[in-house]
């Protein structure tokens, strides 16, 4: 499967990764899901420095395993909101970004498992 113009994941990149199996690509996106559903949950504006480090950080390396990269990229600016550079009101903006950016990605793991199925059903 082959990415489109609008597509939030870089399946080039998965693909390096995956070597184009079905499966494998089927059990990242899994991963990628749990990973998202387990930190997702701290993502919260008010979280401590370390916890919010530790959440953007650690969703940004299961990003970039999928090739999220539009979704890293905001992580890694959400991962510098810490110490000195926390500025009033960033953390909101980065939380309502990477929880867009979430919806996105997981949106396109959607369309590319029900094109997988539907051609697995064809042959």
């Amino acid at each position: 499967m082959t990415d489109s113009p609008v597509s939030e994941i870089d399946f080039d990149h998965l693909n390096r990764y995956v070597g184009g199996d079905r499966e494998l690509t089927r059990e990242v996106f899994g991963l990628f899901r749990n990973q998202v559903d387990m930190w997702g949950r701290s993502l919260a504006a008010d979280a401590d420095d370390d916890l919010w480090a530790n959440v953007t950080h650690s969703l940004k390396g299961s990003a970039r395993a999928v090739g999220a990269m539009s979704l890293a990229e905001a992580c890694e600016r959400a991962e510098s909101l810490v110490g000195d550079d926390r500025r009033p009101g960033a953390r909101e903006v980065a939380v309502d970004t990477l929880e867009q950016r979430i919806e996105q990605v997981l949106a396109e793991i959607i369309r590319w498992e029900y094109n997988d199925d539907m051609a697995q059903l064809r042959s």
